[in-house]
């Protein structure tokens, strides 16, 4: 037992400013104490189970009939009839707000004529054309022409058309990622269709486990923030991507990118005469023919006798040697096949006898002795989109060699499998991202207790590297074989490369998992090893313009000495440093501290800019570079002071990701309230908006996307993490938080907060509460673990137990009450006014300007209520093919939404269209003078709206932020009805908007 006069000592602790005081007390008993976690739970969006029907009809068109039957299939039917000249049926279904992905299936009860149904998907209403949000030929291609995203088994299409020659089941032939609304369509003029119910079936598509960990507030936005970003991890997170799928019992085989068009059984290799049978059915491609394929007698995905029957009736037999094709036999049905009718599918081979045969005729004969015996599987190319619902394989004797009916699961079979992964989205892209991890993870850890999708993703990375140590940033999930020196992938990106190791910092640092790191710490070496090598004379890293792409900028040739890649390179020896102590690898760690100190030095002395108080944003560009500071304050890699100086220059940053980025970063130093401002000035806030119809999930770069390619689920735009880590406050300090530490930090919205963090040995509670001058923290530490307790300037603090600090606080719950907390305890000291307050200025020039008769380069802004100032012309010109341009400098750079061309109006050009409104221009957009990137082409065939034409500047990185804005018109409009034969350029204003200037749809 203590002395008096030591456990007085040990009893008065001095913890930031405060006297400790201790006091017996325990944690509130449930069920009161409970009833917040229901209503935490009660915001989660996950879906209950993987058949997720309708919530609800949009609207319907046409002649349809009980369009609310398609909402469960419980027998009643929604009747669609195509009058013949009347308008198509339509019926437009609302999933519900989170969205949801899979393969569509729906059940027709009745039919006449040969109906063809069509499905559209989109995640808002603005999208969801007969083709839904994006077609093949517009989807993105950003990673090269030949690139298709999303990647398989993804559908490249968002529609798919199903001819209906009997009733029953139709199941989509290929996943779609995300939608909220799908479009149910009838195509056929005079037939008529009858429908069940339309459902979304995930088929080991997303994750559906619910959530570990929970986060309630007293500000009702951010619990629902929470769930859907919680949920946006979710939807992106796949089980698999694997080859071959079963839906509803039916086996859906596909080739990937990379992988074999062949699966085959894993027995048979001796098994020589054999009839194989299969009953299959097709659906139709939009720009391809359909077939169905077997496999049989083969040795490999290279060797191997194949049979297929196409949609359009072409059916061939082939010998495969070497993965060389010869033809054995080849020929054409009398009519085609019908996409949706059942067939029967079967291949003899006795001997050197083939057949093939349709529905029971003969239909393809062959003799051939180039392999005698092997297994049997399915053939299926890429554009081939076949069903198959059993398979019985029986030798000479009709003895049962194998008998599948996929109800069972696929371990009897080889194709390619892929590791469970956190893809970029769901909807579009559905590949793992390096870069896009960091910004993603945490949210995941705070949601989940078992975060193996990260883990595997880690793995997936670590096996795409080249010998060098070059690590690809978006590798398909299918690879088998490494990259070989010199394959940098689709996007070869340096930056990309070095997240691997932060990346798995973190990961390490939320898990504990040791194991995983002794697998992937020599990956890690390789790519510290050839980063390292890229590292010039003066210690900053040397950019190579064939790695240099990044996530500011996608195309290659951007070789600046960038503060953002110098930080991120020390965050990568900082954390193989602490990886390799985890690891307990003295001497790698002293390695990587040392390199982690030269690039310190060398920031400090080439991109520190002590007179502004900022990282500049490159040597070569030394203005203040938003993306890099916000990445220096996440990682908390400089001095509080430093970050006190650095937080006030933050505006705000189009990219959602990096913007997030920037709130974490001012969390991260306890600026609390800026670092909510942050994510309020942005659109996160738009989600929950009632004029929102689109789905309730985080977007790429945070935009508020209606129609086309944009991902409207990207994890990397999750701000779950900035909940449960900074205003809940509990973060881990030591790997699987055998140590953490609760810092709350309060905000105006936020004087109160309650959550569970899981962890690997059990979950953290964590409440706190704000009354009047007291704070109150309620908190259970889990065994294995120890809790540091951070608090406010205060008069005096009480905690349960025995004489003691508020330091390493074992397992156990307690209950710490400190009084008397300063008014100025919460105060952010970096706060200011938020950027969208600031007023735009302008100043214009032009190549030439007609400074007469109402018309003047400065009346582009005037007020549109301004009508003597009639805008912008140009001098006139003979011919069209004249060239003019406008010039706009902001006086300071600003992020950019969008651009919208009004058109002079008093008056119409002599063709009858608008005036001197160009009918072919380019937008560039410069950060310096001069130095102009072309980000828009606009050609004729632009539609004018009401407003005028709105050139939308959002591209697949986010909106782009720039000084100087050019316009340059190659081809002018007609001439005024009162001017006829002089071309101008001619524009009545000119308006530039701010993203969070964009009308919410």
């Amino acid at each position: 037992m203590q002395s008096g006069l030591n456990a007085k000592r040990a009893a008065q602790v001095a913890v930031a400013g405060c006297v400790v005081w201790v006091s017996s007390c325990r944690l509130l008993d449930a069920p009161e104490a409970d009833a917040w976690m229901d209503q935490a739970r009660s915001y989660a969006l996950t879906p209950a189970t993987d058949w997720v029907y309708p919530v609800g009809t949009v609207r319907s068109e046409g002649t349809v009939e009980g369009a609310e039957r398609l909402l469960a299939e419980d027998g009643a039917s929604c009747r669609l009839a195509y009058v013949a000249g009347g308008p198509k049926p339509v019926v437009v279904l609302d999933f519900g707000r989170q969205s949801v992905g899979g393969y569509a299936v729906f059940t027709v009860t009745a039919k006449q004529g040969l109906p063809v149904v069509r499905l559209a998907y989109a995640c808002h209403p603005d999208g969801l054309s007969e083709t839904g949000c994006f077609t093949r030929s517009t989807s993105a291609r950003y990673l090269g022409e030949a690139f298709d995203l999303p990647v398989l088994p993804g559908n490249v299409y968002r529609h798919e058309t199903y001819t209906v020659p009997r009733t029953g089941r139709f199941i989509a032939p290929l996943i779609q990622g995300q939608t909220r609304y799908v479009r149910l369509q009838l195509d056929t003029p005079g037939t008529e269709v009858s429908v069940d119910a339309v459902a979304m079936v995930n088929s080991e598509v997303y994750d559906r486990t619910p959530n570990d960990g929970l986060f309630l507030c007293g500000d009702e936005r951010l619990n629902r923030l929470w769930a859907i970003s919680a949920w946006t991890v979710q939807i992106a997170s796949f089980p698999n991507h694997d080859a071959w799928k079963c839906v509803d019992g039916w086996l859906l085989p596909r080739k990937l990118e990379q992988a074999e068009e062949i699966g085959l059984s894993r027995d048979g290799a001796s098994w020589g005469d054999v009839r194989v049978e299969t009953t299959f059915e097709l659906r139709a491609n939009p720009e391809h023919v359909s077939a169905a394929g077997l496999a049989f007698r083969a040795a490999d995905a290279r060797n191997a006798y194949l049979a297929e029957v196409g949609l359009d009736g072409a059916v061939r037999l082939l010998a495969r040697q070497d993965g060389r094709d010869r033809v054995l036999c080849e020929r054409r049905l009398d009519a085609p096949l019908v996409d949706g009718a059942r067939y029967r599918l079967e291949v003899e081979a006795i001997g050197p006898a083939l057949a093939v045969r349709l529905d029971g005729a003969d239909v393809a004969r062959a003799e051939d002795a180039a392999f005698s015996g092997g297994r049997v599987g399915f053939y299926t190319p890429k554009e081939k989109w076949p069903l198959f619902d059993s398979i019985r394989v029986t030798d000479a004797r009709g003895r049962v060699l194998l008998d599948d009916d996929f109800s069972g699961g696929l371990d009897r079979w080889q194709f390619a499998r892929t590791l469970p992964f956190v893809a970029d989205g769901a909807k579009r892209d559905r590949l793992v991202w390096s870069g896009d991890l960091y910004f993603a993870q945490r949210s995941a850890y705070y949601a989940s207790a078992h975060p193996f999708y990260l883990r595997d993703s880690l793995r997936m990375l670590a096996f795409n590297q080249t010998p060098d140590g070059y690590v690809h940033a978006s590798p398909y999930p299918e690879r088998s074989v490494p990259p070989a020196r010199g394959d940098y992938g689709p996007f070869p990106s340096d930056e990309f490369a070095a997240w691997l190791v932060p990346v798995a910092w973190d990961h390490l640092l939320y898990t504990g998992d040791r194991e995983t790191f002794r697998e992937l710490w020599p990956a890690m070496r390789r790519l510290m090893d050839y980063l390292e090598a890229h590292l010039g004379a003066d210690g900053l890293f040397q950019q190579r313009s064939e790695t240099s792409k990044h996530a500011g900028n996608l195309k290659l040739g951007d070789v600046r000495k960038r503060a953002f890649m110098n930080i991120l390179l020390c965050a990568v020896f900082r954390d193989a440093a602490r990886i390799a102590d985890e690891l307990s690898l003295r001497d790698e760690a002293a390695s990587a501290r040392r390199r982690e100190a030269a690039l310190v030095d060398a920031l400090e002395r080439h991109l520190w800019d002590e007179a502004g108080g900022f990282y500049r944003e490159a040597v070569e560009t030394p203005r203040f570079g938003a993306e890099a500071n916000a990445l220096a304050l996440s990682l908390g890699l400089v001095s509080p002071e430093r970050a006190r100086r650095i937080a006030p220059h933050f505006k705000k940053i189009g990219h959602g990701k990096f913007q997030s980025l920037a709130s974490r970063g001012r969390f991260e130093y306890g600026f609390a309230q800026s670092g909510l401002q942050t994510l309020f000035d942005h659109n996160w806030l738009k989600l929950l908006s009632d004029g929102w119809k689109g789905a309730w999930t985080t977007t790429e770069c945070m935009g508020t996307i209606t129609k086309g390619w944009g991902d409207e689920s990207h994890p990397d735009t999750a701000i779950a993490h900035h909940f449960s880590a900074y205003l809940l406050g509990v973060v881990p300090l030591e790997p699987g938080f055998r140590r953490f530490r609760v810092r709350p930090q309060a905000t105006r919205e936020v004087r109160w907060a309650k959550g569970l963090v899981p962890t690997p040995r059990g979950a953290v509670r964590c409440e706190w509460e704000i009354k009047e001058d007291s704070f109150e923290l309620l908190l259970t530490v889990p065994k294995g673990t120890r809790a540091d307790i951070a608090l406010p300037g205060c008069r005096r603090v009480t905690v349960n137990g025995h004489a003691r600090g508020l330091a390493e606080l074992p397992a156990g719950t307690y209950r710490v009450v400190a009084e008397g907390v300063s008014a100025e305890a919460w105060r952010d000291p970096t706060l200011q006014r938020s950027t969208s307050d600031r007023r735009m200025a302008y100043s214009a020039k032009a190549s030439s300007s007609h400074e007469a008769g109402g018309w003047g380069i400065a009346h582009l802004f005037a007020p549109e209520q301004d009508t003597a100032r009639k805008g912008y012309s140009s001098k006139p010109h003979a011919a069209a093919d004249a060239e003019e341009w406008i010039e706009i400098d902001l006086g300071e750079e600003r992020t950019l939404g969008q651009l919208v061309l009004v058109p002079r109006r008093d008056v119409a050009g002599t063709d009858g269209s608008v005036a001197g409104f160009p009918r072919a221009f380019t937008v560039q957009l410069a950060k310096e003078p001069g130095a102009y990137t072309t980000v828009k082409k606009v050609e004729d065939g632009a539609s004018l709206g009401p407003d005028g034409l709105a050139v939308d500047l959002y591209t697949v990185i986010g909106y782009p932020a720039a000084r100087y804005i050019r316009i340059a018109a190659t081809r002018l409009g007609a001439p005024a009805s009162d001017e006829p034969g002089r071309y101008r350029l001619q524009l009545a204003r000119l308006r530039v908007l701010r993203p969070e200037e964009l009308r919410a749809p």
